[in-house]
């Protein structure tokens, strides 16, 4: 998710257990994270550091400048990022060379993510989850609130969900529908407990 610059929203997550397992920059893209890790998956939140990188030639088609300004133009704030290694994406795409990779890897983007009122839904160069990490980036994972695995989630679009992201999405455990507002709910498990987070409210609930 798109956030305020230094992700002052993180609060809200800490405020329940959850601890930041990594942060990184980007260098070229105008971005930096924090990121926090499940056993299968993990949430980012993103902000922008260089608004005019955000806009160069090689940054600007994928609609990040609008998306970190959701809260006034209305795009969605959110993205999802698959694992390789089960296949490339279903959809037509086409490939994002930010400068931070290395040269000749690319990130396949999904064409339906050009209307911006969809997510951002690529194809991440890593493929595999962080329980299976040997660089120690995904740390303790989330043991200290008790949620180890995102199991689902929902998420809104404002306006009609694209049929390719919809069926792209599904078996990601992720389902799509219509709103009036980009939103999402995402449902996290651990050892006999459960929450739910809406975000961008960052409000929590017991499952």
């Amino acid at each position: 998710m798109m956030v305020s610059p230094g992700a002052p929203e993180r609060l809200a997550l800490e405020a329940v257990g959850l601890r930041e397992s990594f942060r990184r920059e980007h260098p070229g893209q105008g971005t930096c994270n924090v990121c926090y890790c499940f056993e299968n998956a993990y949430l980012e939140l993103l902000w922008v550091t260089d608004p005019q990188a955000l806009r160069s030639a090689v940054i600007a088609p994928t609609g990040l400048s609008q998306r970190a300004a959701w809260r006034s133009g209305g795009a969605s704030p959110f993205g999802v990022g698959l694992r390789r290694g089960q296949g490339g994406l279903t959809v037509p795409t086409w490939d994002f060379a930010p400068p931070y990779l290395p040269l000749g890897l690319t990130i396949p983007v999904a064409r339906a993510s050009d209307d911006l009122c969809q997510p951002f839904v690529f194809l991440s160069p890593g493929g595999t989850r962080p329980d299976q990490w040997s660089d120690g980036r995904s740390g303790q994972r989330q043991q200290t609130a008790g949620l180890t695995d995102i199991a689902g989630a929902e998420l809104t679009v404002a306006g009609v969900p694209a049929p390719d992201l919809t069926a792209l999405l599904a078996p990601a455990g992720i389902r799509l529908r219509q709103g009036p507002a980009p939103a999402l709910r995402i449902t996290l498990t651990g050892p006999g407990s459960g929450r739910i987070l809406d975000l961008p409210a960052f409000r929590w609930s017991e499952i």
